[in-house]
């Protein structure tokens, strides 16, 4: 896999990860799904539906599937772990916080079950639970606690691996530490996500894909390719 180097960030202020102490005397810390919807670009790409499915078919098929049909057979461009994760996270898509299990919006869902916590903000612990469960499954991930956004991107700082330009696979978080989700496929600027904790047809507790753009210096790309 190929890495530009000239889209390396170096962030020149340190973040401090949170701790589990610090969630649970300010949840506020790790997310805010109200804030999910920032940026969402979906209604303004008319091809939004065809290219979520297409990125999907890649996924699930492999990106050589064309070859079958006559199509040249292209060079993986993500490691058989990302792709595993990402396969994962689109099997999740729709509603998670089901009114048959739990009332609607109340914050109560698998992935932060699967770390053993309650009902909480959970973009992070979806993109954590999709790494995890398709990795060595000790339901621990390399950022610590797996349920702040800021971790992932503390993380990333400490590891040199935060980009300014997306790559399929990478983990995507809000500079502000309010959002994060996986990247499903990436044109130019432009994103295709599966996301978690996200706004869906009843409200902000899917597994959802939407459209994003880098160029408007909301994100960080964490490259975390092991």
């Amino acid at each position: 896999m190929t890495e530009p180097e000239d889209d390396l960030v170096e962030i020149p202020e340190k973040i401090v990860p949170i701790t589990l102490a610090d969630a649970e005397a300010h949840p506020e810390q790790c997310a805010d799904p109200t804030k999910a919807k920032d940026g969402v670009l979906d209604d303004e790409n008319p091809d939004f539906a065809e290219s979520a499915m297409q990125a999907a078919e890649e996924i699930i098929l492999g990106e050589g599937a064309g070859a079958a049909a006559g199509g040249a057979t292209a060079a993986s461009s993500i490691t058989a772990h990302q792709r595993r994760a990402l396969a994962l996270a689109l099997a999740q898509k729709g509603p998670t916080e089901t009114p048959q299990r739990t009332p609607l919006g109340s914050n109560c869902n698998p992935y932060s079950r699967y770390f053993g916590f309650g009902c909480q903000f959970w973009c992070a612990d979806f993109v954590s639970y999709c790494i995890d469960r398709t990795g060595n499954h000790d339901h621990e991930v390399p950022w610590g606690y797996p349920s702040a956004v800021r971790n992932i991107t503390a993380w990333g700082q400490q590891h040199g691996k935060i980009h300014s330009r997306p790559q399929k696979g990478d983990i995507f978080t809000y500079k502000n530490g309010d959002h994060t989700g996986l990247v499903l496929s990436v044109q130019g600027s432009g994103f295709m996500t599966v996301e978690g904790n996200t706004s869906g047809r009843l409200g902000d507790f899917y597994v959802a894909s939407h459209s994003r753009d880098a160029s408007s210096g909301q994100y960080w790309f964490v490259r975390w390719n092991f």
